[in-house]
């Protein structure tokens, strides 16, 4: 009985323990798991070769803004400085690194030449008091790469602040003279070039984010002026340091005006034409097009380039000035007609200068308010005992002047630098959420985030909190809410729903999801200020303006003469179309037809070089016409095609894909270019692996016009918060993987079959034999690399379906291998990952000799001749043309000051593709992933081996089919199908 008391006793003791850990557990295991995750971020198991480190350097964002830091100036009183300006030649540095700069006469000036040989340059200062200082350059633009010229700014070894670290100085672009009139009678644009000349700027935000000049505290003492080189050359005359001035305000002004005598001018009424060939600091802002009846000059049924900016004028900083005479002394007002129909109620704001200042505080940040028709406007200030609209009167002096108008910000930049917070905020809280939910959670299950994920209600009431804040911001200044608070506001309750009950978090995850993809989208279109112009009005203050808005009346006149114009207009070629049956060819002045598969802007392009390049040198003229992207693609029926079925193919095609030139060239359709003597010298200009798929039976029969290509791309600050270096091979990936995937977090891999080549390439393998008889996917090589691709998805588990560039900004994919659409796409549509991602060359399998293979290859667009042209001689002349060096950059360049940098052209041409304006970073893993480029060949019955490689893939992937049964019945396939063409085209006996 004593034995069992005691045995009782100990079974009490260990339930009390194990009740007491429970109870424990309980109350601490959800901080004990939530803690586990965090400490996951600090391992570091990745084996990868270790990279420079300024590779994951995210130094750039941390910094603490321009508004951040003026602020605190503010906040401890400082005061701009009360003396005269100090003035440094720029030849008398103090210090430099690389080679030493030289001094140079530049139009005139002796000057301080600055190229990519100095990376940096220091100037030493003395300041004698202690205050708020502007700093100033004298300076002049010297031919680059048509860029703006940039430079990183540091005071005594620090960044004052973030946007110090990108200063622009910007290139000045006229037209080349006025719009010609091609055969149609429609206007051809000018073409840009550029105009240097000396310019005195105060070092200001580029950006247009801040109206004012920089300001730097600096005291009393010795200081360091530090420049750093980023983009582009330039000369620097003087280096000045000045106290800020204060803007007068126009009730200041007005008053100066009557003290000094200043009286209104008299019967004076001065019209400039907006699309008069201004100064412009960008030459993608230019003439425009408009179909109004009341424009100037009206069109009439033709193309006519009568109006200035439109959307292209719509980034901050981009700025534009005219010039104008008045006759007498006085005072003026200043009238626009203008049209502001963007933003959905949102003004845009122009900061605008009279002789290169801005006369008075209210010209800072004008704004022009949204409205649907055109109007004309005069600059004033509302009065609000009258309530009506006072003009605000400048003083000019009898002859020349000019007017600035400079795109703003202005306003929304403490908006966009709130939500901008907010999206990042946003994003690390959906990052923390996945680590304890998956990226893809159970909605049954209770996750318990509220107690899981650390300060989970906290950063959700901050965001929702700051989503209200700037709403109201905006509300401030619009006269009608726009879209952007209801979207806001939408936003807003989805995170007052979830603080109220965050259990229901995890059903609500693609929420949180489109939400951060919806606030980069508004943050875009709050960057966005259009304008457009028709002309400007400097008047005496008694001059009435015109109504500008058309009637119904005269829209229907406009509309019947554009309906009378299409009687006698041709509108299937693009510019000067030359008609072949009357005779306007002759064997003089032999004409080709050329088919562009892409948009209208690439063919105009194209056009106005020929124009002017191609066809003085040689003679012969083109009629362009233009086809849907996709048209000149191979494996269906397409328009080149049922052209060449009905006997009217072109004489050249650009944009076709890979495959199409040799699919034509085995029905004998298409033209080998290696009967030309020149062809081997012109097949130097591109990369080897780029020709392979053009290549048939001993014969060429493509030139490469583009070409795709892969990059690793990644966020830094996530692969710097976990600890991890960027993966080289693919054994460097596969140590990445856990790391990633513990934090809830994957990496991308495109599900195509060219994702399929690196791995056949890299491990050796081949996809024919027997030169195109066989398939050559049989050898151990190809099942080897076919065994890998595959084990991505089956023991890996990469996603076989993503949407990577929203997950890439969620951060649920920091890292994953793209294409240049992608790349792109990241260049310009998130803004909120400006300095947080980066990229590098695509990851490889070692070789025995220590270096590494990333063979790849991309997507390869062609342009090719084709055998029913009776010109063959004068489109190979075209070919050559059009691929050269020279061409091609200047495509590329007027692409990209037409369009913007969403347009870069990623030529075939390896040495105009070096010299477009890519970031140095990003051209330098770019031409280390060229020299591995190598692309798929073709051949006849080609295309089944794409088809049955992606049919081997799904029956791996997504069957759970044996790997070496699924590849060799796709071997089978492809062989069947080989066999079978070779015997249908001759190739093999028919037996």
């Amino acid at each position: 009985m004593k034995w069992r008391w005691n045995d009782a006793l100990k079974w009490k003791k260990v339930m009390l323990i194990s009740i007491t850990f429970l109870v424990f557990s309980m109350t601490f295991g959800e901080s004990f798991h939530s803690y586990a995750n965090e400490r996951l971020r600090d391992r570091n198991q990745n084996q990868g070769a270790a990279l420079a480190d300024d590779q994951l350097a995210i130094n750039s964002i941390m910094e603490p803004t321009y508004a951040t830091t003026l602020a605190g100036y503010k906040k401890e009183g400082y005061q701009p400085a009360d003396q005269p300006e100090i003035v440094m030649k720029a030849d008398q540095h103090s210090a430099f690194g690389g080679t030493k700069p030289v001094t140079e006469t530049v139009d005139g000036l002796s000057a301080l030449v600055w190229d990519s040989t100095t990376p940096w340059i220091e100037w030493t200062v003395d300041v004698p008091q202690d205050g708020l200082y502007n700093l100033g350059l004298s300076y002049y633009p010297i031919s680059g790469k048509r860029l703006p010229i940039q430079r990183e700014l540091l005071i005594d070894g620090e960044s004052p602040f973030r946007e110090a670290q990108r200063l622009y100085f910007y290139r000045n672009w006229v037209d080349r003279g006025d719009p010609a009139q091609n055969n149609q009678g429609d206007d051809v644009r000018p073409k840009q070039i550029e105009k240097p000349q000396w310019m005195d700027i105060p070092v200001s935000d580029g950006n247009g984010l801040y109206p004012e000049p920089f300001q730097f505290y600096l005291t009393a003492g010795k200081h360091v002026i530090r420049m750093n080189f980023l983009v582009e050359p330039m000369a620097i005359d003087e280096i000045r340091l000045t106290a800020p001035a204060q803007l007068p305000s126009y009730a200041e002004m007005e008053q100066t005006y009557t003290e000094q005598g200043y009286k209104p001018a008299q019967q004076v009424n001065v019209k400039v034409q907006a699309e008069n060939n201004p100064m412009k600091s960008d030459p993608t802002i230019r003439r425009e097009s408009n179909g109004d009846p009341l424009m100037e000059p009206a069109g009439d049924g033709r193309i006519r380039l009568n109006a200035f900016g439109d959307w292209r004028w719509r980034k901050g900083g981009q700025k534009a000035s005219w010039t104008f005479s008045v006759p007498k002394d006085g005072l003026y007002k200043i009238g626009l007609k203008f049209g502001q129909w963007w933003g959905d109620g949102l003004p845009s704001y122009r900061q605008i200068l009279i002789d290169g200042k801005v006369p008075y505080k209210e010209l800072e940040l004008y704004p022009f308010t949204y409205s649907r028709n055109w109007r004309i406007e005069t600059l004033h200030k509302d009065n609000e005992q009258t309530g009506k609209a006072d003009p605000m009167l400048v003083y000019l002096t009898e002859g020349e002047h000019t007017i600035t108008m400079i795109a703003q910000v202005g306003p929304y930049q403490p908006i966009m630098e709130a939500l901008t917070a907010d999206t990042q905020r946003l994003s690390d809280l959906y990052r923390r959420i996945i680590m304890v939910t998956g990226p893809t959670p159970d909605p049954n299950f209770e996750y318990e985030l509220g107690k899981k994920v650390p300060k989970l209600i906290e950063d959700l009431k901050v965001i929702a909190d700051d989503l209200l804040v700037q709403m109201d911001a905006l509300n401030a200044l619009s006269d009608v809410e726009p879209s952007t608070v209801n979207s806001l506001r939408m936003m807003n309750h989805t995170f007052e729903k979830m603080i109220r009950n965050p259990d229901s978090i995890p059903r609500q995850l693609s929420e949180l999801s489109n939400s951060q993809t919806s606030l980069s989208t508004l943050l875009m279109g709050l960057q966005n200020v259009p304008l457009v112009l028709d002309y400007i009005l400097v008047s005496s203050p008694d001059t009435t303006y015109p109504k500008v808005k058309s009637n119904v009346i005269q829209k229907s006149v406009s509309t019947f003469k554009n309906f009378m114009a299409s009687f006698t207009k041709d509108y299937t070629g693009v510019g000067s179309v030359y008609d072949k049956e009357t005779g306007q060819e002759t064997e003089a002045n032999p004409v080709i037809e050329v088919w562009v598969s892409r948009g209208k802007e690439w063919a105009e392009i194209m056009k106005e070089m020929a124009e002017e390049d191609f066809t003085p040198k040689t003679g012969i003229r083109i009629n362009i016409n233009t086809l849907p992207a996709g048209q000149l693609n191979s494996g269906s029926v397409n328009t080149l095609l049922l052209a060449a079925s009905s006997g009217r193919a072109p004489d050249v095609a650009t944009g076709v894909d890979a495959h199409l030139p040799v699919e034509f060239a085995i029905r004998d359709a298409s033209v080998d270019l290696t009967q030309f003597p020149d062809y081997e010298e012109v097949s130097k200009r591109f990369l080897a692996g780029s020709l392979i798929p053009f290549k048939y039976n001993g014969g060429n029969y493509a030139l490469p016009e583009t070409q795709d290509f892969n990059l690793l791309v990644f966020r830094k600050d996530i692969l710097k918060e976990l600890g991890v270096s960027i993966p080289q091979t693919w054994e460097d990936v596969y140590a990445l993987l856990p790391i990633l995937q513990q934090n809830g977090m994957q990496m991308y891999y495109p599900v195509t079959q060219l994702g399929f080549v690196p791995f056949l390439y890299q491990n050796g393998g081949d996809y024919y034999k027997e030169n195109g008889m066989k398939s050559a996917l049989d050898s151990p090589e190809a099942f080897q690399a076919f065994t890998e691709w595959t084990e991505l998805y089956t023991n890996y588990k990469f996603p076989v379906m993503a949407n990577f560039f929203n997950r890439f900004r969620t951060g649920e994919m920091p890292i994953g291998i793209v294409d240049y659409l992608t790349y792109v796409q990241l260049s310009t549509a998130a803004p909120e990952l400006i300095g947080r991602w980066g990229v590098a060359p695509s990851p490889g399998h070692e070789k025995s000799n220590g270096t590494i293979d990333r063979t790849t290859g991309g997507a390869v667009q062609s342009v090719a001749i084709f055998k029913q042209s009776k010109r063959q001689k004068e489109a190979w002349e075209f070919l050559k043309w059009w691929t050269s060096t020279e061409i091609q950059l200047q495509f590329g360049q007027e692409l990209e000051a037409l369009l913007g940098v969403e347009a870069r052209w990623n030529t075939a041409n390896m040495d105009a593709l070096s010299q477009l304006p890519w970031p140095e970073d990003d051209l330098k893993a770019l031409k280390e992933q060229w020299k591995y480029y190598k692309e798929q060949p073709y051949v006849l019955g080609g295309y089944f081996t794409g088809r049955n490689i992606d049919n081997a893939w799904n029956r791996v992937v997504l069957g759970g089919m044996n790997i070496r049964e699924s590849l060799e019945k796709g071997i089978k396939d492809i062989n069947k199908e080989l066999e079978a063409k070779q015997k249908e085209f001759g190739f093999i006996p028919d037996n």
